[in-house]
């Protein structure tokens, strides 16, 4: 009898801890928050399979079938992330996998081609080109494994070289690889995997070369943008590795950086930088002005907890734009990874609400920070 009930009272634990989550109702949370107009919105976050497909898999940690064993699938210590059409990719670094989720599809699978010669063993970050190919920058295997829009593999780059890849990037011609090893990237040609040369370490201002890099993209206009831990700003070079600045510096104000990771950009030029040390993403337009930063602690949903990777869409914009406020039109959608914490994917919309005038709002606050800007000077001078 006593066996029957410590039984029972197991299962109603299993029972308990394997339900269905509890879905608390928020108000929408925006960045920056009110009375500011607000720019981003969070819309959802994920922290394991049953975010994405819903319900059905809700008691599948206790089914009694071997073969349902594994429907719950959960990240360990997610990094990076890429997105194509409407499949995004998360890389988990400890258990050497990629998922692939779908958000309009419900869908939340592991890349089928890991395995084999398209094994992974420390995917860290990865990119796709416009084929919807996948590449992944994988820092034990020391090579870059590619895999065609399946999930299949289909081969590396990096085999002959002692290199430590810790992002990548890829154009028509070339795959760049991001080199922790030797501060630098590495040019392949896309189609021989050839060495062709390494770029980040010919500027005379040490501050403009690499040190350390961690992340990188390559935006529209092929350009670069790094991130570095040593020197804690984003260097920028031209597609042939010549330094054309740098933004922010290493410290705790706007527009510094404690520990840059994750760096983006979208198809208007704006910069989006992860810093996992003041948990947020620093958005700067293409000019490098810091323009807002989002995903700081504290929020009931959308705050970043070590952040790391991120991605910038406009594909399949009309699936999040169902998630947003009423009046709230989405421009780009936004995906951070947070290596630890309740969500490990976290999808902001940038965008604006239809019904608020922008332009007029910020004119009328740079002219009242002129006017606070001449008082003070008057001021000053009536005292001297």
């Amino acid at each position: 009898m006593r066996f029957t009930f410590a039984f029972f009272v197991i299962i109603v634990l299993l029972l308990a801890g394997c339900a269905p989550k509890a879905t608390k109702q928020h108000d929408p949370v925006f960045f920056p928050p009110a009375p500011n107009p607000p720019r981003v919105q969070f819309l959802m976050g994920i922290g394991d399979s049953r975010d994405v497909e819903g319900s059905e898999t809700e008691y599948s940690l206790i089914s009694m079938d071997p073969s349902k064993g594994d429907d719950v699938k959960f990240f360990i210590k997610p990094y990076g992330i890429a997105s194509h059409g409407e499949k995004i990719y998360v890389s988990d670094t400890l258990a050497g996998k990629v998922a692939v989720i779908n958000v309009k599809q419900k869908t939340f699978q592991w890349l089928k081609g890991g395995f084999g010669p398209g094994k992974l063993k420390k995917p860290i970050n990865m990119t796709t080109d416009n084929q919807g190919n996948l590449y992944v920058a994988d820092t034990i295997r020391k090579k870059i494994v590619m895999f065609d829009p399946d999930g299949n593999f289909l081969r590396v780059y990096g085999e002959a070289y002692d290199l430590k890849p810790v992002d990548v990037a890829v154009d028509d011609r070339h795959v760049y690889a991001l080199d922790l090893s030797r501060s630098k990237i590495l040019v392949f040609k896309r189609e021989s995997g050839e060495l062709v040369e390494g770029l980040g370490q010919d500027s005379d201002n040490p501050k403009e070369n690499l040190s350390l890099p961690t992340n990188m993209t390559l935006n529209e206009r092929g350009q670069f943008y790094v991130t570095n831990i040593t020197t804690g700003v984003i260097v920028q070079l031209d597609r042939d590795g010549h330094a054309i600045g740098t933004i922010g510096k290493m410290g705790d104000g706007f527009g510094q950086f404690g520990r840059p990771k994750g760096i983006a950009s979208d198809s208007d030029g704006r910069i989006y930088a992860v810093d996992s040390a003041h948990q947020n993403v620093q958005l700067f337009d293409k000019d490098g002005r810091l323009l807002m930063f989002f995903g700081d602690p504290g929020f009931p949903v959308g705050s970043l907890n070590l952040p790391a990777g991120i991605v910038v869409s406009d594909d399949d914009l009309a699936t999040f734009q169902q998630m947003a406020a009423p009046d709230f039109e989405l421009e780009q959608v936004v995906m951070v990874v947070s290596q630890v914490g309740r969500h490990r994917v976290n999808i902001y919309g940038l965008g604006k609400k239809r019904s608020f005038d922008y332009e007029g709002y910020y004119k009328e606050s740079q002219e009242m920070l002129k006017k606070a800007d001449e008082s003070r000077a008057q001021r000053k001078k009536e005292n001297q």
